[in-house]
């Protein structure tokens, strides 16, 4: 699991559009002090715990997450939505036995798109690869 890892790690991030940097609860942190500015999100900004996040959706979303669009707001994306790294999502839920990962895929945790994106990048990447991993 190790190799795989390190593999995943050091290729380049192309975003799969599975949204899930868009649903975390209770919602997304914004960071002024790295470039976030809450003013430009204005009413849709609340304060928890002495910061400011997004608000979300009655569901979690967040309030510019259109399902069938993406972001409404992309341009102006908060810090931790440019940055969300979903293949850590990946290579966790393929550490799990198979029995507990159709579990969680039943329960929602990990939704098919994210589940066949990340199986199609692994195996490309693997294909592309095969002497770096057989190398250990």
């Amino acid at each position: 699991m190790g190799q795989v890892e390190d593999v995943l790690k050091n290729q380049p991030l192309d975003c799969g559009v599975c949204n899930k940097c868009c649903r975390k609860k209770p919602g997304i942190l914004l960071f002024p002090e790295i470039g976030d500015d809450p003013a430009v999100y204005g009413e849709n900004v609340e304060i928890v715990d002495n910061r400011p996040i997004l608000k979300t959706k009655p569901n979690g979303d967040c309030v510019y997450l259109d399902l069938e669009t993406g972001c409404t707001n992309y341009e102006n994306r908060p810090r931790v939505c440019r940055t969300y790294d979903c293949r850590s999502d990946y290579i966790q839920w393929i550490a799990k036995p198979r029995t507990e990962r159709r579990t969680m895929m039943k329960k929602g945790l990990l939704n098919q798109t994210v589940q066949k994106e990340g199986r199609s990048r692994l195996k490309a990447i693997l294909k592309s690869r095969p002497t770096q991993i057989a190398a250990d």
